[in-house]
């Protein structure tokens, strides 16, 4: 979304009231990018949700928009949160890409088929389900059943539809 021009980018999906990592990894990221582009980031821009539904994504949506400076972009930590930003933003009259640019995460089927489809990073999920396999073998066939916890990373890409 940088670069493509947008300079007020928000992010939808902080999770402060979890601790699985993978909230707070993705809002490192969306920071760390806005950061190196030189651009602003602030609790203004952030819209915690409570769950990853598209029903969540539609009530942040509605928040960022009502704030103090409305974005022309949104990176949303799902894509069901990106569906339910899109809605909001055609409901408010606003046109995705012209307007606002929407990007989500995980590249559901959903999203292809969403009007207009949605732009998304793809994790690799056949390497997300066996690493966790691997993951929960070695735990299950340790000797003392104490592994420690581990970060896993896995190769995503960007799948660039309509709404960007």
């Amino acid at each position: 979304m940088i670069g493509l021009g947008r300079r007020h980018i928000a992010a939808i999906g902080t999770q402060p009231h979890l601790h699985n990592g993978t909230a707070q990894l993705r809002t490192e990221g969306y920071r760390r990018a806005l950061d190196r582009a030189g651009l602003p980031h602030n609790q203004d821009s952030q819209r915690p949700v409570h769950a990853l539904h598209r029903a969540d994504g539609a009530q942040a949506m509605y928040e960022l928009l009502d704030g103090p400076t409305a974005p022309d972009a949104v990176f949303a930590f799902s894509d069901e949160l990106a569906l339910g930003a899109l809605h909001t933003a055609h409901q408010r009259g606003l046109r995705v890409p012209e307007d606002i640019a929407i990007v989500g995460f995980d590249d559901i089927e959903d999203g292809r088929y969403s009007n207009p489809p949605l732009t998304t990073i793809s994790p690799d999920k056949q390497q997300i389900a066996e690493r966790s396999l691997q993951c929960l073998a070695d735990r299950i066939y340790s000797p003392d059943n104490t592994v420690p916890p581990q970060e896993l990373t896995v190769p995503h890409r960007l799948v660039a539809r309509s709404t960007t």
